[in-house]
């Protein structure tokens, strides 16, 4: 696993081969001059120099700190990783740098990824598929690319709203508006899980009824009342309830 902030993930007292080393040892079972060979080649394939390899956390920065990180990830030869917000500690130079640095993990030793993340636009760049949750519920999940430009839940709709993007103010100008209709967080036992809020919520059938899986294609579902035709992304804007602006932007 790789975690969202390397400055606590890391022991602060064990030195860069101290910790990478120590989990060759406990997840790959290695000793010795194996072990220093492997971890010589984790090294270089996170783009660490011999010059931080007896370095402690506090003498790295917010991205080499990660690369460490990421390297521990990798010593057991793990077939999934879980990524949880890798980047959002870091700025965004830095981001792009540790981001390639996964696509190319991935691609050299065919991991796959569990990537946790809020910001869309890094979840698009790295995902094959890619699922929408809403406390606790999964509303969305499919191709990433189709869930960009085909068919979208509302949440993710709101979500994809509250992305910067340098079209917003001609689309806000020209385009109508949905608004959400309720601003009350309280949650329901029945129904939808986003009935609540939903700027298109059809009445009492979303408030009593458990949503049935929308299939817009293989490997493509949506958790919504509304049929697939209304489903389809829409080319104007969606006012995001405060709630949501702090979780998808």
């Amino acid at each position: 696993m790789v975690f969202q902030n390397p400055a606590s993930a890391l022991n602060r007292s064990h030195s860069v081969h101290g910790m990478v080393g120590r989990a060759l040892g406990r997840l790959a079972g290695l000793k010795g001059s194996a072990r220093e060979r492997r971890f010589t080649e984790l090294a270089e394939g996170v783009r660490l120099g011999e010059r931080h390899f007896f370095a402690r956390p506090s003498q790295l920065s917010g991205g080499l700190k990660q690369r460490v990180a990421i390297a521990r990830a990798f010593a057991g030869n793990p077939d999934l990783v879980v990524c949880d917000e890798p980047t959002s500690a870091l700025d965004v130079s830095v981001q792009a740098a540790i981001l390639n640095l996964l696509v190319d993990l991935q691609a050299e030793r065919r991991v796959s990824y569990l990537f946790i993340s809020h910001d869309l636009n890094v979840v698009r760049y790295l995902s094959d598929r890619i699922a929408v949750m809403y406390r606790g519920t999964l509303v969305q999940i499919g191709p990433s690319e189709a869930l960009f430009s085909e068919y979208q839940h509302p949440y993710t709709e709101m979500l994809l709203a509250a992305m910067p993007n340098i079209e917003d103010r001609d689309r806000s100008c020209g385009g109508s508006r949905t608004t959400a209709e309720s601003r009350t967080t309280v949650l329901h036992t029945s129904g939808c899980i986003f009935q609540a809020v939903c700027p298109r919520k059809l009445g009492e059938v979303c408030e009593m009824v458990r949503p049935p899986e929308r299939v817009a294609s293989d490997y493509h579902t949506i958790l919504c009342h509304l049929p697939l035709e209304k489903l389809r992304t829409r080319p104007y804007a969606v006012d995001v309830h405060p709630e949501l602006t702090s979780l998808g932007s």
